[in-house]
């Protein structure tokens, strides 16, 4: 939730990954009525009647296996310092937890599903409830390279007791909203309706969870719509750009396989492929249920009404897919932009197929490297620049880079709040504010359970780049200044110097170099402020309480209250934030640029050197169109 709440205002893109291709089904009779939601009675009244009729017209469920992999940020904190309290174990083997902050229950299945639900202080007219499975593409081998992309797409479609179009009649008719979205991490299915219809909004998850039939029929759609979606995305720097610096920064592996699913999969991709990736990542220990605005109890029975205490767990040992010769073959249909993408690096081949086992031990390793892509006739010139950062289970590390993404901030040239509005963070006071050439500037901090991934995109006229570059380095290395006028480590010597390399206006016309770099305790309030705001101001959401909720029971098994998040914001200080900026600042960086890159060509690697960046020896890497 922290990292969803430091994206808010610098427009960064944080939680797992910079695309994040989601399916959603909101009927225009259920989206009348969320509008209406704060205007309804109060309709929270006992569904015991309801469910009991639910539960007699569900069959019993089919003895199948589901796993997922979900590694990153649960909506996006995770500190692990909250303690629960003493749990009770019934007879039947479900262990239910309590947590310190009197609103959080986890129920924890013999299967290994886990169950937890927050009823909070927070009223509200409807219910929320989701279902969270640990798999993504950082859990992908070659053989199912985009198969998390294609769950996705394939949700709410054809399931053991209902076609697509029952399914969607159904959705239609219940109203509200309900959804599937997948990231590296995690997939995830959600759903927002009255509490009286809290069991037939869970009957359609675990249908499209537990039950899913992957029909060629609807796979075709899928084939011919992917294309499509693709190139589209690509001919969008802010939402692909993330993607290749994804790429070039993790080497291609784990956290740097494509997001999305390439092109060559759409000819291998079979119903029994999909179907042998859902039996291996689809399994109860790897899935959380969670609710907010629902009673524990009743969250906990419907699951077991459901079929999700039926699921075997258990971890397979053997490769999802274990021809891989078919690879060689299939050539397609694919037009010339897809093959180009398909010879991108962005779609390289991975090591030889493993087990489910090991590929979710796997960690992933920050390489840093660089891809200047030359796209003529375009408007402006995307940069991305970033270093690897701290995981959500470096719990120190985590709250300084989220106050240093608030502290930097930044946005477009152009502000509808008008002057005065989010305009004190520093790309805006110290970049969009003085450079009228430069069109965007922007912090982004991408948070994983084991890495993350921080820096500052930008955008500007042709001819231009190598001076954004320039800015956007300066910028960084502006972090690392103390008191004293020290900054960076020196790569080469590996002492402090003086940065005199920097060069922007001086506050109030004095040359005072550390007066005008250094970080001030008025800013750094300013940021912390702004960040406990986002938080508190995100969490009033029942769909950001859910997923903040139903992430980090996934990642840590536990639930770290608001309270403690607010504290450990505050306890950020100057020197803390300094360390962070140095750390990153350190690492080699990832340079990506689309557009005019001649300026980066000759210069990119000399005037980061002048900040004290480094780029990885070998990786100037130039991606032809």
């Amino acid at each position: 939730m922290l990292l969803r709440a430091a994206t808010l205002n610098t427009k960064a893109v944080i939680s797992a990954a910079g695309i994040r291709p989601f399916r959603n089904r909101i009927s225009q009779s259920g989206q009348r009525l969320l509008n209406t939601l704060t205007r309804v009675l109060d309709r929270q009244a006992p569904c015991a009647k309801k469910h009991e009729q639910q539960k007699s017209q569900i069959p019993q469920t089919l003895n199948r296996r589901p796993i997922s992999t979900k590694s990153a940020l649960f909506a996006q904190d995770t500190p692990l310092t909250s303690s629960s309290t003493v749990s009770a174990k019934s007879e039947s083997g479900y262990e239910t937890r309590e947590l310190n902050d009197g609103y959080t229950k986890i129920t924890t299945f013999p299967n290994g599903l886990r169950v937890t639900t927050e009823d909070s202080a927070n009223p509200g007219h409807f219910s929320a409830i989701g279902v969270y499975v640990d798999a993504g593409s950082r859990y992908e081998t070659e053989e199912t390279s985009g198969y998390a992309h294609i769950m996705d797409r394939m949700s709410f479609n054809t399931s053991q007791k209902y076609n697509s179009e029952e399914m969607l009649s159904r959705i239609e008719a219940l109203g509200g909203s309900i959804m599937c979205s997948s990231s590296r991490e995690c997939i995830m299915y959600q759903a927002a309706v009255f509490p009286t219809d809290v069991p037939k909004a869970l009957e359609l998850l675990s249908e499209t969870v537990l039950r899913p039939k992957f029909l060629e029929s609807e796979l075709d759609s899928i084939r011919q719509t992917i294309p499509w979606e693709l190139h589209d995305l690509e001919e969008k720097p802010e939402m692909w750009l993330p993607e290749v610096t994804h790429t070039v920064a993790y080497g291609g592996q784990v956290l740097g396989k494509p997001l999305l699913c390439p092109p060559k999969q759409l000819d291998i991709i079979s119903s029994d492929r999909l179907t042998q990736y859902w039996r291996d990542w689809y399994r109860p220990d790897r899935m959380v249920v969670a609710g907010v605005g629902v009673d524990h109890e009743q969250l906990v029975q419907l699951c077991k009404d459901f079929g999700f205490a039926d699921q075997q767990s258990g971890s397979s040992s053997s490769p999802s897919i274990a021809d891989s010769s078919i690879l060689s073959g299939g050539s397609g249909s694919l037009n010339g932009v897809m093959k180009n993408m398909l010879r991108s690096r962005i779609y390289r081949s991975y090591n030889a197929p493993k087990s489910p086992a090991e590929l979710a031990a796997m960690k992933s390793v920050y390489t840093g490297g660089i891809s200047l892509e030359p796209k003529e006739g375009q408007e402006f010139t995307h940069i991305y620049l970033g270093f690897e950062s701290a995981g959500v289970k470096d719990e120190q590390s985590l709250y300084a880079f989220a106050t240093l993404q608030m502290l930097l901030g930044g946005g477009g040239s152009f502000s509808a709040g008008g002057p005065g509005k989010g305009m004190y963070s520093r790309l805006y006071t110290r970049v969009l504010n003085q450079h009228a050439w430069i069109e965007s500037c922007m912090a982004f901090h991408h948070c994983y359970i084991d890495t993350g991934l921080f820096g500052i995109s930008g955008s500007c006229q042709p001819k231009a780049e190598h001076a954004l570059l320039d800015v956007m380095a300066g910028e960084l290395e502006a972090l690392t200044i103390d008191s004293e006028g020290n900054g960076s480590i020196s790569p080469s010597s590996g002492s402090s110097r003086l940065l005199s390399s920097l060069r922007r206006p001086f506050r109030g016309g004095a040359n005072n170099f550390a007066a005008t770099y250094a970080l001030s305790d008025e800013e750094v309030n300013r940021a912390k402020n702004q960040l406990k705001s986002n938080l508190l101001m995100n969490l009033e959401s029942r769909m950001v309480q859910l997923e903040d909720l139903g992430r980090q029971v996934q990642i840590s098994d536990t639930k770290v209250p608001s309270e403690q998040m607010i504290k450990h914001i505050d306890s950020v200080t100057i020197s803390q934030l300094q360390k962070a900026a140095r750390n990153l600042i350190s690492r080699p960086a990832t340079l990506v640029a689309k557009g005019e890159i001649t300026g980066l060509q000759s210069y990119a690697a000399s005037m980061l050197a002048n900040h004290g960046i480094s780029l990885k020896e070998g990786g100037n890497t130039t991606t032809n169109p």
